[in-house]
Formats: C-alpha cells, sequence, structure tokens
C-alpha cells in the first residue's frame, strides 16, 4: 500500500538496465518508484503525481535533465521537489551547471549504489525537514494571523463600548464580537428580569426569533443557571451518550456542543450569561478563544454597568435640576410660569433647529430634551441677590444693577461646583452655560464677560431669544404685556445685534407654535407681582 512507502521516487533514465537496478534497489528499501525515460517525461509525471524526490539523469533524449529541471523549479506545482542527477561528465562546470538549474545533489557516473541510496536518504530527510519548518511556520503565521485579527476585533469592540450610549447597543456589540472572533453560528445574550429570579433572552443568534422568545428559565436552572450563580466560565467540548449535562435552556432551545457559556460580570454583581456554540470548524474553543470570549464579555458588562449608573446619574441630575429651578421661583417675583413657558419655548426652538440650517448637525433628540431640563436653571443665581433688590419695585441704581448681574456669576459657580461632585454630565454643562452667558449678546455687549458669536455657548444663545421673548410678552408691574408679533419684529429686528442671526431664523419658522405656549400658560392677573425693574 502507498501508505507504508517511505516515500515516492521519480526515476528518470532512458537506460533501461540502470534503471531497472536502481528502482530495484530503491524499492528494496522502502521507496516507491515511478519511471521516467525523458525530460519531458520528468515534467509530466511529475506533476500529475507530485513525487518526494526526483533522480533524473541529465543525458537524455527530447530534453536533457538539466533543461528538466529548470522547468521543474521554475514552476510552482514542482519547485518544492528535490532533484538529485546522475551525470558521465564529471567536470567542475558541469556540476555547477546542474546545481545552478536547481538540483540539490549530482552524482557522478558510475557511482555507487549504495551511496546513492545514501543519497536519497540525506535529500529526502531534508526535504521533509524543511516542508516540516515551512509547514510549521505557516500554521504559526495563521495563528498569528489569527490573534492579530481577533485582537484587531477586540480593539475595535471596545472602541465601540464607549460610543455606545443605548442599552441595545452595547448588547448588538457584545453578540457582534463574539461571531467575529470565534466564527460561531449560535449565540445567546441571557439578562436577568426585572424579577432578577430569571434569565431570559435578550439577543441571540442562530436561534429562531420564535424560540427566543419563550427563553425563560430560573437563574437555578441548567448550564446557564450554573454560570450565573457561580460567576464561572463553563465549557464542553463533546456529549457522552449518558451525559448528566442538561442540554436545555428550557423546553424550547437547547445547548449544543463545542459550548462555552460565561457570565457577564462587574465587581459588584453578575448580570447575565452568554452562550457561545456552533463553531464554524466544529473544533472545540481554543483557549486563546475563551480567553477572548472572556474579554468581551467583561468588557460588555463594565460598559453595561457604567450606562446603568450613567443613566442613574442623569436621572438624579433630572430630578435635582426640576427641584432646584424652583428656588428662583421663590425668592424672584416671577412665575412658575415662566419656568414652563421658557422650557416649552426652548423644546419648540432646538427641535425646529434640528430640522434644518447650520446646527441641524449638533442639535439632536437628546440636546432637545436637555435644553428644555436645563431652560429653568437660566435664572438660578437670583437665589444668591438680596431681598431689597431683588423685589424692589422701582428702578434699580447703579450698584443694585451691578449687583443684579452678578446673578450670572453665582449661577456659574454654584453649579460648576456640583460639576466638580459628578463628573462631565452633558446635561448640567448646559445648565451651567445657561445660567452663566444667557445675558451675553451675539455682538459682544452683554454681560458678564462680553463674549460675542460662537463664544457664547449655543445652549445659552437659545435661551437669550427665547427669555426675552417670555419678557416681551408677559405682563409686568412696570409694563403691559405686549403681543406677538411685537415681539417677533423686536426679535428679527436685533438678529445678528442681540441675537443669533441663525437661531432667530429657526425661531422665525416656529413662531406660531411660541403664540400658542404663551397662550396656553398666560400668567393671571393675581400671579403677577411687582418686579425690581432692571436697566437694559
Amino acid at each position: 500500500m502507498a501508505d507504508s512507502y517511505v516515500a515516492t521516487i521519480l526515476l528518470v533514465d532512458d537506460e533501461p538496465d540502470l534503471t531497472f537496478v536502481l528502482s530495484a534497489h530503491l524499492r528494496a528499501s522502502g521507496y516507491n518508484v515511478l519511471i521516467g525515460r525523458s525530460g519531458r517525461e520528468a515534467i509530466e509525471m511529475a506533476e500529475a503525481h507530485q513525487p518526494d524526490l526526483i533522480v533524473m539523469d541529465v543525458g537524455m533524449p527530447e530534453m536533457d535533465g538539466v533543461t528538466a529541471t529548470r522547468r521543474l523549479k521554475s514552476d510552482p506545482k514542482t519547485e518544492h521537489i528535490p532533484i538529485i542527477m546522475l551525470t558521465a561528465r564529471s567536470r567542475t562546470e558541469d556540476l555547477v551547471l546542474g546545481l545552478e538549474a536547481g538540483a540539490q545533489e549530482y552524482v557522478s557516473k558510475p557511482f555507487d549504489v549504495a551511496e546513492l541510496l545514501a543519497r536519497v536518504r540525506t535529500v529526502h530527510r531534508l526535504a521533509t525537514a524543511r516542508r516540516r519548518v515551512e509547514e510549521l511556520n505557516e500554521r504559526l503565521e495563521d495563528e498569528i494571523g489569527q490573534k492579530t485579527r481577533r485582537l484587531q476585533t477586540l480593539y475595535d469592540y471596545t472602541r465601540k463600548l464607549s460610543q455606545c450610549q443605548k442599552r441595545d447597543e452595547i448588547l448588538d456589540s457584545i453578540v457582534q464580537c463574539v461571531k467575529d472572533a470565534t466564527g460561531s453560528g449560535r449565540i445567546s445574550l441571557m439578562l436577568t428580569d426585572e424579577s432578577g429570579e430569571y434569565l431570559t433572552c435578550a439577543r441571540a443568534v442562530g436561534i429562531d426569533p420564535d424560540i427566543v422568545d419563550k427563553i425563560r428559565i430560573k437563574n437555578i436552572e441548567g448550564v446557564a443557571g450554573q454560570v450565573f450563580r457561580s460567576g464561572k466560565t463553563f465549557v464542553a467540548t463533546a456529549y457522552g451518550e449518558k451525559s448528566s449535562l442538561e442540554r436545555g435552556y428550557g423546553r424550547e432551545a437547547f445547548l449544543s456542543t463545542p459550548l462555552v457559556s460565561t457570565s457577564l460580570q462587574t465587581p459588584d454583581e453578575i448580570l447575565g450569561v452568554l452562550n457561545v456554540t456552533e463553531k464554524s470548524d466544529d473544533e472545540p474553543f481554543t483557549r486563546e478563544e475563551i480567553e477572548c470570549i472572556r474579554s468581551i464579555t467583561d468588557a460588555g458588562a463594565i460598559a453595561l454597568n457604567n450606562l446603568t449608573r450613567r443613566t442613574r446619574l442623569e436621572q438624579s441630575v433630572r430630578v435635582l435640576l426640576t427641584t432646584v429651578g424652583r428656588l428662583s421661583e421663590y425668592r424672584d417675583n416671577e412665575t412658575g410660569l415662566h419656568l414652563e413657558r421658557v422650557s416649552q419655548y426652548a423644546r419648540i426652538l432646538t427641535r425646529q433647529m434640528s430640522k434644518r440650517g447650520p446646527y441641524a448637525g449638533r442639535v439632536n433628540d437628546e440636546f432637545v430634551q436637555s435644553m428644555g431640563l436645563a431652560a429653568p436653571m437660566h435664572d438660578i443665581g437670583k437665589v444668591g441677590i438680596a431681598d431689597d433688590i431683588l423685589t424692589k419695585s422701582g428702578p434699580l441704581t447703579d450698584e443694585e444693577y451691578a449687583i443684579m448681574k452678578t446673578h450670572t456669576t453665582i449661577g456659574y459657580r454654584v453649579l460648576s461646583a456640583a460639576m466638580e461632585g459628578t463628573g462631565p454630565v452633558p446635561l448640567l454643562q448646559h445648565c451651567i452655560d445657561i445660567a452663566y452667558c444667557h445675558h451675553e449678546r451675539f455682538d459682544g455687549r452683554g454681560y458678564p464677560r462680553g463674549l460675542a458669536g460662537d463664544q457664547i455657548p449655543l445652549s445659552a444663545r437659545i435661551i437669550a431669544l427665547v427669555d426675552a421673548y417670555d419678557a416681551i410678552t408677559s405682563r409686568r408691574c412696570y409694563k403691559d404685556a405686549l403681543p406677538h408679533e411685537e415681539a417677533v419684529h423686536r426679535i428679527e429686528r436685533d438678529a445678528g445685534k442681540h441675537f443669533d442671526p441663525d437661531i432667530v431664523a429657526a425661531f422665525l419658522e416656529c413662531e406660531p407654535q411660541f403664540r400658542q405656549v404663551a397662550h396656553r400658560f398666560a400668567d393671571s392677573d393675581a400671579e403677577t407681582r411687582p418686579v425690581a425693574i432692571a436697566r437694559a
């Protein structure tokens, strides 16, 4: 049988007696022998049979051995086959010519058969060793390539996680990264439900969607339950005929092998379980793949935990802003309806800005909601103004007006101190910008810093317009409310002076909605109280 041969030798010589003797000795040494009669035949047989070694005479009809060797070494399909050349020529130049053609050995006739067999064994061993080294290099290159691709996948994944703002985005990223890194066709990501007693399938690949919706198991049952309770990683390679391993999530789905089941775990809690199976090569998961899956789940768990903390923090900030924003209502002689109107106006205007114009790319849904929440904070600094100035019914003196203007810096200091405790929170930053800069003017003639144009934060430019609109259209003890049309006229007239002209353009597109809010949340006579008359 071919499998019992040491190697296959292609013997090429046009002398029948010589080939008979050599082939007999080669076969006796355990080699499979193929015989060719010319250089052209050697090329054809080498391509067809891919022998382990070629023993070829130089002087042959049709095509000599040197020419045949050059042809074989120039063909990618046969260049790897080692060649021993036989020749009656013993000159040095003939030897050099044969070696330059690509032969590994050069044996001069007449030769001792034992010597030739020794040369065959040596060349074959060297060729085998070289081939094994090449195969090892190829495997190493492949492994390095796989590890490099896996590391790149992890790098891209962690970068994407840092940009995820929603829970669904994080879950999708976890599953996709596992699929890209392992090539697995069946992945399920199970998280605890609100009760904390059950695991449900939040994401799945390779499972019927109808089944996914039905997967619901107690967090103490099955493989997933074991992993969830212990926080450890479970790895399976194959099931025995009487395996005690529970194959099911429940009645509607099953776990196949090879399998990796691992927890999504933070230092504080276990969030869920990731199950990965059905590799494309149907081989057990390697140590590197298991470590990669663990890295993916660890990073995903941290991202989910950070998102939860950030969401809770932002919710707390929203509640705090809603509460603190009312403080100025009790100090200032303006009504709570003023704060409600300003909040409504801010949402209307920023929503319009998000549709078109130069700010469409910067203003998104989150910005719109943040503006509605932050708008009531614009005068929070007035809590630091003395009552005899804040509630004065007559005109303010120059000194009193200078003190009144400090409400912008008071608001800035108070809210900035809060930011030092929480770290960067976009909503709180809007509040700071609005409280500090809503009295700045686009032409640079405002206060407290005399900023101009784009130096003024966008949120403050927006509130400057909506606060002015409300001041114009609201009744005060020292003035009557002016009609909506007059407010629109004044704001349009001050475009590029008091107000950002691009924001004014957006206002003119949605000003009918301002009229509706002003009418809906109009102050009653009983609510209108004396206010200090600040100088323009």
